[in-house]
This record gives C-alpha cells, sequence and structure tokens, in this order.
C-alpha cells in the first residue's frame, strides 16, 4: 500500500506581541545569559543555552548576507536592527525584529514581535536572497540586498533598520501597555522590596522615554524638509549664476549704457558667487545635521525598547519572590542598565551636536537673506535701468523681471528653513530640559541599585 502520509509543517512557535526577550553574549556570540522569555521560546532548558553559540537557535531559511551585515556593524562596534527568523529545539520556528547593541565586551540582544507592514515585504525579500545566494553565493545576495533596498524606498540598510523600528515600536505601543509594579505585599526578600522601587523608576523613565518617542515624527519632517530646501537652494542658485551670464552676453549688446549693464551683471555674478559658497556650507552643516538626526531618532527608539526590556526583566524577577536566584539576576538587571546609562550618555551629546549644527544653519541662512536682500536692491535698480533703454531688442527688463523672480523665490525658502530651525532649536532646548529629568530617575535607578547590589553581596 502506498504510504501518502506527508510531514507536518514546522509549527510557528508561540510569541505574544505584548513578550519581549533578550540575550547577552560575548563578541564570539556564546550565549552568557537570557530572561525566562528568551529560553521559554527556544524550547531549550536554560542550561542548554548558557554557554553555547548562539547559532543554536539559527534557522536555515535565514539569508547568510543578513548575519553578514549583522556582524559587519557589530565589529564596527554600531548597533544593529534585523529581522531574523530562529529555530525552536523542537524544530518549530519564530520571527523576531533583533536589536543588538555593542556594550564593552558583550552584545545585549533585544527581541520583539514583528507585526509591521515592512515585515512581510522582508518575507519577500528574504526568500529572493536565498534564492540568489543558491545560484551566486554571498556577493550575488549582497548586490540584491542592495537592489531589494532602493526598489521598497530606502537608501541603504541604515535607512532601513531605522524606519523598521520605528514602525515596529509605533505598532507595538498600540498593544502593549506598561507592566504595572508587583503589588504582592507578601514579599519577604528585602532585596526583591527593593527591585519594586527599582521598578518604579523604569517605569516612569519609559514614561519619559515617550515623550521622546513622540517627537520622532517632527524630528523626521525636520530632517525631510532641510534636505528638500536645500536642494531647492542649490537649484535657484544654479539658476542666478545661469542668468548672470545671460546678462553679460546681453550687456554687450547695448548700444547704449551697456557699461551700467555690465556691471550690474557683474554684481549679479559675484553676489552668486558668495550665494553659492554659503549654500555649500548650509548644504554641508544640513548633511551633518542630518546625520545626527538620523543617529539620535535611532538613539531615542533603542533606548525605548532598552528600558522597556529592563522593566520587563526586572517585573519577571520581582515575580519570583525567591532569594535562591536573586544575586545572579541582579547582576543581570545591573549590567543592563549599564547598557542603558551608556546610550542615555551618547544622547546628550547627539543634542549637543545638534544644537550646534542647527545655530550654524540658522547664521549661514541669516548671511543668505542680507545676500539675498542685495541682489534685490541690484534687481530692482536694473529694472528702472531697463525702462529706460531704447534697445528692445536686449529685453534687459525681461532679465530683471526674472530674477525678481528668483530673488523672491529664494526668500521664501529661507525663510521656511529659518522658521522650521528655530522651532527645531526650541524644541531641542525643551528636550534637553527633559533629559534632566530622565537623568535624576537614571541616577535614582543606579543607586538603588547599587543598594541591592551590596545588599546581596554582604
Amino acid at each position: 500500500m502506498e504510504n501518502t502520509e506527508h510531514a507536518l509543517p514546522p509549527k510557528e512557535a508561540k510569541f505574544d506581541i505584548n513578550e519581549l526577550f533578550f540575550s547577552i553574549t560575548d563578541h564570539a556570540s556564546t550565549i552568557l545569559c537570557g530572561n525566562e522569555v528568551f529560553v521559554s521560546i527556544s524550547g531549550y532548558r536554560e542550561e542548554e543555552l548558557i554557554g553555547k553559540f548562539h547559532n543554536v537557535i539559527r534557522h536555515p531559511d535565514m539569508p547568510r548576507i543578513i548575519f553578514k551585515t549583522l556582524w559587519d556593524y557589530l565589529q564596527a562596534d554600531k548597533p544593529i536592527v534585523a529581522y531574523v527568523k530562529n529555530k525552536t529545539k523542537e524544530g518549530g520556528f519564530y520571527w523576531v525584529l533583533a536589536a543588538v547593541f555593542p556594550i564593552n565586551d558583550r552584545y545585549i540582544s533585544i527581541r520583539i514581535k514583528p507585526t509591521s507592514k515592512i515585515f512581510a515585504a522582508v518575507k519577500e525579500i528574504y526568500a529572493k536572497l536565498l534564492a540568489a545566494e543558491e545560484m551566486g553565493g554571498m556577493d550575488e545576495s549582497g548586490k540584491i540586498l542592495s537592489e531589494l533596498l532602493n526598489l521598497n524606498g530606502y537608501e541603504d540598510y541604515d535607512h532601513f533598520m531605522n524606519d523598521a523600528l520605528l514602525q515596529e515600536l509605533g505598532e507595538r505601543q498600540k498593544y502593549v501597555s506598561n507592566i504595572t509594579p508587583n503589588e504582592d505585599n507578601n514579599i519577604v526578600s528585602p532585596s526583591l522590596k527593593k527591585l519594586k522601587v527599582v521598578h518604579g523608576y523604569s517605569l516612569d523613565l519609559m514614561n519619559q522615554y515617550d515623550i521622546w518617542f513622540e517627537k520622532i515624527d517632527f524630528f523626521l519632517k525636520v530632517k525631510s524638509m532641510f534636505e528638500e530646501k536645500g536642494l531647492k537652494l542649490r537649484e535657484l542658485a544654479r539658476d542666478i549664476v545661469f542668468l548672470s551670464l545671460n546678462a553679460s552676453v546681453s550687456s554687450y549688446k547695448v548700444a547704449s549704457g551697456g557699461e551700467t549693464f555690465g556691471v550690474l551683471a557683474s554684481d549679479i555674478r559675484l553676489n552668486a558667487k558668495e550665494n553659492d559658497t554659503l549654500i555649500a556650507d548650509i548644504d554641508t552643516v544640513a548633511h551633518h545635521f542630518s546625520l545626527a538626526l538620523n543617529n539620535i531618532v535611532f538613539t531615542v527608539a533603542g533606548m525605548r525598547l532598552q528600558i522597556e526590556m529592563v522593566s520587563y526583566f526586572i517585573h519577571e524577577v520581582s515575580c519570583k519572590n525567591s532569594d535562591l536566584q536573586i544575586p545572579g539576576l541582579i547582576d543581570k538587571i545591573f549590567d543592563l542598565v549599564g547598557l542603558i546609562t551608556q546610550y542615555s550618555i551618547y544622547l546628550r551629546q547627539l543634542q549637543g551636536e545638534l544644537a550646534q549644527y542647527i545655530q550654524t544653519v540658522l547664521k549661514n541662512l541669516d548671511q543668505l537673506e542680507q545676500q539675498m536682500m542685495y541682489l534685490g536692491y541690484i534687481q530692482v535698480y536694473g529694472i528702472i535701468e531697463a525702462a529706460g533703454s531704447y534697445d528692445e531688442s536686449i529685453r534687459f527688463g525681461v532679465i530683471f523681471s526674472q530674477l525678481k523672480s528668483l530673488v523672491e523665490e529664494t526668500r521664501n525658502e529661507i525663510g521656511i528653513m529659518q522658521k522650521v530651525g528655530e522651532n527645531f532649536s526650541s524644541e531641542n532646548r525643551h528636550m534637553t530640559e527633559n533629559s534632566k529629568v530622565i537623568d535624576a530617575l537614571m541616577n535614582h535607578l543606579k543607586e538603588e541599585m547599587f543598594t541591592i547590589k551590596n545588599m546581596e553581596e554582604s
């Protein structure tokens, strides 16, 4: 009799959107520890995971180019976000969005359940990458990865992972509410009682980072506007240069009064060159400003995830109400708090950079506005001179009318950039003040953790 039975498809492991898990590895990818959800979802016992390489949960459906990209970032001491399909001990699977952060001699990987629209596109991208690797290896899939990211609207992997993290965190916040502190009044362990206080601080920090997170849309709009307006200013500057050349050529054809038009054309050309220099300076600073904004958006999103990780783990630990495992768990929390502290300092540095960049841009915009005012005076004088010209074929009036339009349009673009820049500068000062609240909460959290650690060691 013919066997018609078919192997059952791999089963997807249960991973709820309100869950979160993490693991800590050394630089060789050896698993040092993880939280309860990590152990549970993997299907392994904790002792089966600790000391093993992280590829123990690597799924064969994952393109190798993604792991190469991941290691390229980590070895450059840069955090990275990637969609990853993992396997369970029983042969099942589960998808995660993994955010991996280098900290000293370790890597901390935080994983959440992916639910955004980007995730659906990623599955298709990974299938194409796997096919490319089968045909031409990682070199081929590396080329395909760049092409596929471009087709989906991303300039490079940095822009893709920034958007992926923002989209996934945004979706997650729709469904996940903050975990409330453990209200068990029968807690006996002094350390666990103290840990309740720490958990309260962690929740307060989450609320503060939510304020930052809500500003991300504003940051992205400012970044987009500066890029758009910077491009527009360069186009207008080129138009003014071409107009000045046209004016110079036309001045030689004027039978009477050509010298005056020649001087005006020379002034326009000189002004245009100075404008080019200023706009190039604005463009350079705006580029650095844009990169710093990218970094701050990613850092804020990453820190929002980090503090949720700490809060989630503290809740796990505080629910144990047992002294047996507390010392080791406290050490883990201590490490995690160190991660947040490190990235919190980096966030302050980025704020300082942004403040300097925006002030430089505003200063250059003010200078450019003065240049355009002077060009406006030239245009008015040129219109008056053209009105008295009897050589209709030269039509200098048309040239200076065009110049008027270019001056007005340029000043309008400058005004928009100045307004947005000033609004951003004000918002950045406000968020700097908010950072002081975060620093105070962070200090309280660290002090409580030191107290708990000393209690455990004494």
